[in-house]
């Protein structure tokens, strides 16, 4: 992975590279130099400085750019790379430098301490001169005091208006005095900064040549110093050590994902020059957009496509999050479209009457449309869209996230259990991600959570829509997840076979003979016995406690006592043979295996709603419950 990183960081044109660097948030105070009537270089009486907050305009543009690049180049690597440890409190790392937060106080030991480690960095003599002249002026607490209390936004007057008040200094945010020199004289001792820190530890490095090569500091800790975290038995001391200018490259790649200009999650394409072109055209096009305006991976991937198609593989994907790397995969091949072994794009057929049969042509068109029914908009957030646009889309493959936003607690469990799956198998092309028996799981569990939901209000059912959606998809999606199985069940043909096969049992022309016959009818009869209930109570919560049923005796004879409840009704004549088979027949299989062809049964067509009533005497001479 590092070494592809740093390839990939090395390739990258310089402008873009400079796309996206802010100051940090903070108090910003530039100290020009002059010469003074002897002669002599001397640190200004005026100086300039400005105040920078993310949703604050900035006062000074022009200032502030400036100050964001000379920061850039004069920063710590990080808090273990300070130079005034152990304090860790002056976060900058450079002689033209001193940055720190506004509520830390600093001693004169300490700035002494930090002046003289950053002095060492200086090779040039007029340089270290101007140096010492910046050191001068901010080498005691009670100089830089003296410095800021000519800024009204550090320590406002107590008769200041608001504005003024509302502009003033946060403790956490940031001071940071800045010499007027050009940025390349920033960079010289930058560079020396560097070369000594970008290691882990320096106790483990060794030289090829003029090369240095040590323990990585990119996203690893080294365990030196916790006994706990070693190798007890291992032959080596150290794993493995990178270069310098791979470290570097490494440390300046942080830097650019720290900015969010790539799009997330990144592709990294360094085997194929020509894709690579356009890819980095594509990031620099979009980085210079405003965030809310670029295009997602999704778009940039679509894009690349088009022109390269087939050649659309052999690269690195990498999803970084909140400093944290959270995936990290190579994508040998991507396959954009999802067709089956016909050519076809993926569809969902209606069966079910949702009004709901969209076509997967891409796995974007997947992920968008259908991850929000499954998931109830908890994994693929569809955003609400302004009049006249069209929503977006929040991802939340690796984000933390919150049982009380999703619809119920097993949406989150489902939702934290698939969802590296189905990134897997959008993004990485991997097929085998996701697998019938997940597919079948995530929709079952989630109609059953709708079932308990439902509410009958106004003659409607509440989740009346969502549970026919999600079992359209199962019908028609469950095949795609598993093609190349021995003797697969093709669940369309089920339907297609046991909805005539329903007509004909209900006529008395034929029998129930199979477990999966038992079950569509099972599911009729159930939602044909409940539709004579006069009571408020008409949700589909009625029908769970079957669907929990285990044992086919115990289902039998809970059929047997919901009929009981309502003989007194009339019943049609095409009521009495679906019936009777249903509390007859000794099914095979286990009453989990069929519950999805139960709930087809429940929210088909029902075939039992005859011409011809019969009294609730004449229905209840059935046959016994199989026994």
């Amino acid at each position: 992975m590092l070494k592809e990183l740093s390839i990939f960081t090395q390739s990258l044109d310089a402008d873009l590279k400079e796309i996206g660097i802010e100051p940090r948030e903070g108090l910003h105070i530039v100290l020009p130099l002059e010469e003074s009537p002897e002669g002599d270089i001397r640190i200004a009486d005026h100086f300039e400085y400005d105040l920078y907050r993310k949703k604050r305009p900035k006062s000074n543009e022009e200032l502030l750019k400036k100050c964001a690049a000379w920061a850039r180049a004069a920063w710590m690597v990080d808090t273990n790379k300070c130079l005034d440890l152990p304090g860790k409190k002056i976060h900058s790392a450079s002689p033209f430098c001193l940055a720190y937060k506004f509520g830390s106080l600093l001693t004169d030991l300490q700035l002494e301490v930090y002046f003289n480690k950053a002095g060492k960095f200086l090779q040039d003599e007029k340089i270290s001169q101007q140096a010492q002249r910046f050191r001068r002026t901010l080498n005691s607490w009670e100089k830089i005091q003296q410095l800021l209390i000519q800024i009204p936004e550090v320590i406002p007057p107590e008769d200041a208006d608001k504005e003024l008040k509302t502009r003033a200094l946060k403790e956490g945010e940031y001071i940071i005095f800045y010499l007027d020199i050009p940025l390349e004289v920033y960079q010289k001792p930058n560079a020396t900064y560097l070369q000594d820190r970008l290691f882990n530890t320096n106790e483990y490095n060794t030289s090829v040549g003029e090369e240095i090569f040590g323990t990585s500091a990119f996203f690893n800790g080294f365990s030196s110093k916790k006994p706990f975290l070693l190798h007890q038995t291992a032959p080596f001391t150290v794993a493995g050590r990178i270069s310098a200018g791979d470290a570097l490259q490494l440390h300046e790649f942080g830097e650019l994902v720290s900015r969010n200009i790539f799009p997330r999650p990144l592709p990294i394409f360094i085997y194929n020059d020509e894709i690579q072109k356009h890819s980095f055209r594509l990031f620099k096009e979009e980085a210079l957009k405003d965030p809310t305006q670029r295009k997602t991976h999704s778009q940039i991937i679509t894009a690349l496509y088009k022109d390269h198609k087939d050649e659309l593989g052999n690269y690195y994907l990498l999803y970084y999050q909140q400093g944290q790397i959270k995936d990290f995969d190579f994508v040998s091949r991507f396959e954009y479209h999802l067709h089956d072994l016909q050519g076809n794009a993926w569809t969902v057929t209606d069966w079910f009457g949702a009004g709901y049969a969209p076509v997967f042509d891409d796995v974007f068109k997947f992920q968008n449309s259908l991850l929000p029914v499954i998931f109830n908009n908890a994994l693929v957030v569809r955003t609400k869209a302004k009049k006249g646009e069209e929503g977006a889309f929040q991802l939340r493959f690796f984000d933390e996230i919150d049982p009380q936003y999703c619809k119920t607690d097993n949406t989150h469990l489902l939702v934290m259990k698939y969802r590296q799956a189905f990134y897997d198998f959008i993004y990485k092309s991997k097929r085998q991600a996701v697998t019938q028996a997940m597919f079948q799981d995530i929709l079952l569990t989630g109609i059953l959570d709708d079932l308990r939901l439902d509410r009958y209000e106004n003659r409607q059912h509440s989740e009346d829509a969502t549970i026919r959606r999600k079992l359209n998809v199962l019908f028609s999606l469950h095949f795609h997840f598993q093609p190349y199985q021995i003797n697969p069940v093709f669940m369309p043909n089920q339907l297609t076979e046991l909805r005539p096969f329903m007509a004909q049992l209900a006529s008395g022309e034929t029998t129930i003979d199979t477990d999966e016959q038992f079950a569509f009818a099972a599911g009729q009869v159930i939602y044909y016995i409940q539709a004579k209930s006069k009571s408020e109570d008409r949700s589909y919560a009625r029908l769970e406690p079957f669907l929990q049923q285990t044992d086919s005796k115990q289902f039998q004879q809970a059929v047997v006592k919901l009929f009981d409840r309502y003989k007194h009704e009339t019943y049609s004549a095409s009521f009495r043979e679906p019936m009777a088979n249903v509390i007859s027949y000794a099914p095979k299989q286990s009453l989990k295996s069929l519950m999805p062809l139960m709930l087809a049964g429940f929210f088909s067509k029902n075939f039992l709603f005859g011409e011809k009533p019969t009294t609730g005497d004449e229905t209840q001479q059935l046959p016994a419950t199989n026994e």
